[in-house]
């Protein structure tokens, strides 16, 4: 990823960052979507009843739609002042990302500064549909902070970027150091994916705040292990197997031997294994255990959410693989996992403090995770194994896997 592209990303997360939420915003005169210099209509507007209304000034148009949202495209309609406007069916407490397609041109929302952003795309503005859920922002409890930083990978060979969360009253010259999560994105996100679409940094100040956490520090970094430009070279996963099989051990090499030096430097983390987890979802859920499962002296707790183990690296003689769709019918050969942890055995649970593995039973991954779990007991590796029922490879899933584990970290004594 370009550093340019990221400055401008940053200065539009900037009125958002350390709260995890944006408010909808008026555009500035003159922005896409105004009528000589009037400002954009207020969109999206969340009803009581979850039902969303959205607006555009776009009085030239001809056609205008939301697109992204359950349900499908939602077609708008204008007024006699030009102005768009059509409602959601009631959607449940969630966040949802969307876009506007004006005359078949995909545009975001001028009025709206909720985003989330994507390595592959523009990326969608964000609307949040609130209610009693882990992400929800809750009363009365002290906020965490999140902040920017750029750096160039020698490594990798390009420009990139990561976040740090700090807990509330976080204290630079705590006599203790505090524990560090490391929480890795999935393929497509970049390293914004868990605070904007994911509220990591909200779930972790609710958990906090409630006295269900242990405060800590989180680290969200970009998780690919070759340059952005050759990842998707092609679109969306091009390059062949993902990168082919330098990426992931790539990855594991820059977080440890770029990302961790620098978050240690800069904040009062501790170096203990046994204050250190890794924990990622889909792309980042192969990346968490490859990283974590190869480098024990370095983490004492691992995690993978619906892990798309079909990208670790692979032998040549090996085929991709097989199946897919929902259901879990994706299976692996098992070199692919012998290749991957040459050294892995029942030794590892005394180092383990939690080895957890989560994924949906409707998650086309699911297969992959059933085989890979039944390789670790053949080890004789102990794992916590969670299949959530009826649902897929979806946020509202990583969000709750998040909770659960977050209070399982860093417990004192354990």
């Amino acid at each position: 990823m370009k550093i340019q592209k990221l400055i401008v990303v940053a200065g539009l997360l900037a009125l958002f960052c350390l709260s995890g939420f944006a408010q909808p915003a008026p555009a500035a005169p003159g922005r896409a979507g105004g009528r000589g210099g009037a400002p954009a209509p207020k969109s999206p507007e969340v009803s009581a009843d979850g039902k969303v209304t959205f607006r555009l000034r776009a009085p030239n148009a001809k056609e205008v739609a939301v697109t992204g949202l359950p349900g499908g495209r939602l077609v708008m309609q204008k007024d006699d002042q030009g102005v768009w406007s059509g409602t959601s069916e009631t959607l449940k407490p969630d966040m949802y990302g969307y876009t506007f397609s004006i005359d078949g041109a995909t545009v975001n929302d001028p009025a709206n500064a909720a985003f989330k952003t994507s390595a592959t795309s523009a990326g969608q503005n964000l609307v949040r549909v609130p209610g009693d859920v882990s992400w929800e922002p809750k009363p009365g409890l002290a906020r965490g902070a999140v902040a920017h930083h750029f750096y160039h990978s020698a490594l990798i060979g390009d420009d990139r970027d990561f976040y740090v969360y700090t807990p509330p009253n976080y204290d630079p010259n705590r006599k203790e150091a505090y524990p560090v999560m490391f929480l890795l994105h999935g393929l497509g996100d970049d390293a914004y994916g868990w605070i904007s679409a994911g509220a990591a940094n909200v779930i972790l100040d609710n958990l906090i705040g409630q006295g269900k956490a242990q405060p800590m520090i989180m680290v969200n970094t970009l998780g690919y292990g070759i340059p952005t430009a050759k990842m998707f070279a092609g679109g969306r996963g091009g390059g062949g197997a993902m990168g082919g099989n330098e990426m992931i051990p790539n990855f594991a090499k820059a977080l440890l031997e770029e990302v961790l030096p620098q978050v240690e430097k800069q904040y009062r983390v501790t170096k203990d294994r046994n204050q250190r987890a890794v924990v990622g979802l889909s792309m980042g859920g192969a990346e968490a255990l490859f990283t974590g499962l190869n480098h024990l002296d370095k983490f004492a707790y691992v995690a993978s959410f619906s892990g798309a183990f079909v990208m670790w690296p692979r032998p040549a003689a090996t085929a991709p693989a097989a199946g897919g769709g929902r259901g879990g019918a994706m299976a692996l050969d098992t070199k692919v996992f012998d290749m991957n942890f040459p050294k892995l055995d029942a030794k590892a649970n005394s180092q383990l403090k939690l080895l957890w593995i989560g994924c949906g039973t409707e998650d086309g991954l699911m297969g992959v995770n059933r085989q890979f779990r039944g390789w670790l007991k053949e080890k004789g590796v102990k794992a916590t194994e969670v299949e959530t029922p009826a649902m897929a490879h979806v946020w509202p899933l990583w969000r709750d896997n998040l909770t659960e584990i977050a209070p399982l970290l860093f417990q004192k004594g354990k």
